[in-house]
């Protein structure tokens, strides 16, 4: 099926896609406000996929509830409800599914509309190196991208004839965001996303006692350790707290850290519960962001570090992460060992305090959403679905031509 229509006056000819993320309940003005994880990623695709010239599909929750301004200057993807899903999908050329790691997809709600599609595409994911049911899986896999080489060559050893391309994570692109970074008045830094073993949060506090002069600000919506097993208590699924609930976050906050740090939680640090991180990002209000490594040895990218450097904020992070390649390359912030002293972290955030003026974080932040904004991503993925259009239709007329010799 292939789809002809108008975008900004110029006729194309490219494949109509469908786009399921994490769940989405409302769309803000800010297009990607109030979205978290793989649901940013859908819908940072989405918008700039139609700015290239596709018929884009984006899966919404049946209670979906649309804020976003009228006139963005481009076409809108078209929200179609989860219970739609079966009808539309079934009429688009290619499936594009966002989702953090292959397991995510397996653990997909209704997923037979999406396992039935002839030709899907699986994008911003890692490979953690779980089975897979590859008879149903691959059949229809055409592509599925990476975010950095080390992931890709996991991938290539399985041998599992899936194409598969390294592609970023993507960022915020819209310049708006650079009119809110500020000079900011005093030291300050920000950790944002979930907490999820219990040296993180010593870290973290570790930071906190070594700059006592720093203002740090967390934004968590869980924690938990994932080396206990899911259903014991704080596991992924009995964690040390779950803040979604609203309930007096800082009072459990101070409570956890007694239990985990074996000491009062440090008066310099404001926990804020599950705070909307993007846009409390994008205050460009600190100065630095945290960005531990979630686990040992890890093979992915932690995804805030860009989200960190787009707005400006130098960036203290664990060596041996493939994501540290981010402050190298921008030269915006410090790499520390993962087990590092106190002398070595207050040094580092010294460092930051020293680059970070406020032309440095706009030139920095350019760059990367220059480099790195969804605009960017989404050329990327555009090539890689018109790559895998081509192939297939190559495919259906090698089998024609086979049967006409016949």
């Amino acid at each position: 099926m292939i789809h002809f229509f108008k975008t900004r006056g110029k006729s194309r000819c490219k494949p109509s896609v469908y786009i399921y993320g994490m769940p989405i309940h409302q769309m803000d003005q800010t297009i990607y406000g109030g979205q978290y994880g793989n649901a940013t990623r859908a819908v940072g695709l989405a918008f700039n996929l139609c700015k290239l010239g596709h018929k884009v599909f984006l899966e919404v929750e049946d209670e979906f509830e649309d804020r976003t301004a009228s006139d963005h200057g481009f076409d809108f993807p078209q929200f179609i409800r989860a219970s739609e899903r079966s009808n539309i999908l079934s009429k688009t050329d290619r499936l594009l599914i966002s989702c953090t790691n292959i397991e995510s997809f397996k653990r997909l709600s209704n997923r037979e509309p999406y396992l039935e599609h002839p030709c899907r595409v699986i994008v911003s994911c890692f490979d953690l190196g779980q089975k897979i049911e590859w008879e149903r899986f691959a059949e229809s896999t055409k592509a599925i991208t990476f975010n950095n080489n080390q992931q890709k060559l996991r991938w290539d050893k399985r041998k599992s004839g899936v194409d598969a391309y390294v592609v970023p994570y993507g960022v915020n692109e819209h310049e708006y965001v650079d009119e809110a970074i500020v000079d900011v008045q005093r030291p300050s830094a920000l950790w944002i996303g979930e907490i999820r073993r219990n040296d993180m949060l010593e870290r973290i506090v570790k930071f906190a006692k070594a700059n006592p002069t720093a203002h740090v600000t967390i934004v968590a919506r869980k924690i938990y350790d994932c080396g206990i097993p899911d259903e014991k208590r704080g596991g992924r699924l009995a964690p040390f707290g779950d803040f979604r609930d609203g309930k007096d976050p800082l009072s459990k906050f101070d409570h956890i850290v007694k239990q985990i740090c074996r000491e009062p939680k440090p008066k310099n640090i404001e926990f804020l519960g599950p705070v909307e991180g993007e846009n409390h990002v994008i205050q460009g209000r600190n100065l630095v962001g945290l960005d531990f490594s979630r686990f040992p040895a890890q093979e992915h990218d932690n995804t805030k570090i860009l989200d960190y450097l787009r707005s400006g904020m130098c960036v203290i992070c664990d060596r041996g992460t493939p994501s540290c390649r981010f402050v190298e390359e921008t030269g915006h912030g410090v790499i520390v060992e993962p087990e590092f002293s106190e002398i070595e972290i207050q040094d580092a955030f010294a460092r930051c305090i020293e680059i970070g003026s406020l032309s440095r974080r706009m030139k920095v932040a350019r760059y990367v959403r220059e480099k790195y904004g969804w605009n960017s991503i989404a050329s990327q993925i555009s090539d890689i679905l018109q790559k895998v259009h081509s192939s297939t239709r190559l495919s259906i007329a090698d089998t024609f031509f086979k049967k006409l010799k016949r």
